[in-house]
């Protein structure tokens, strides 16, 4: 049975950040290496829309749980790069 989730995250930068996350993250989105699960990323103004399709329950919590940090890792790097750290 395929479960299914969309994750909404608010992103508190002005300006196009969340589209930059989005393309930083898109990469990962397409090479997935589990048949298991599927993630597609998109941004929606100042949010950042994750959309998970898994098989089961423990790939989508890994999917969901990995994504989450590379959002955070991104974030970091471009508070660094853009001098708002």
């Amino acid at each position: 049975m395929e479960r299914y989730v969309k994750v909404s995250i608010s992103i508190p930068m002005k300006g196009r950040t969340s589209e930059v996350i989005a393309r930083a993250l898109k990469i990962e989105t397409e090479t997935i290496s589990s048949k298991r699960v599927t993630v597609g990323v998109e941004a929606s103004g100042c949010a950042l829309n994750l959309k998970v399709s898994a098989n089961d329950l423990t790939a989508m919590r890994a999917s969901i749980n990995s994504f989450l940090r590379w959002i955070d890792a991104v974030l970091q790097v471009y508070e660094l790069a853009s001098g708002k750290a």
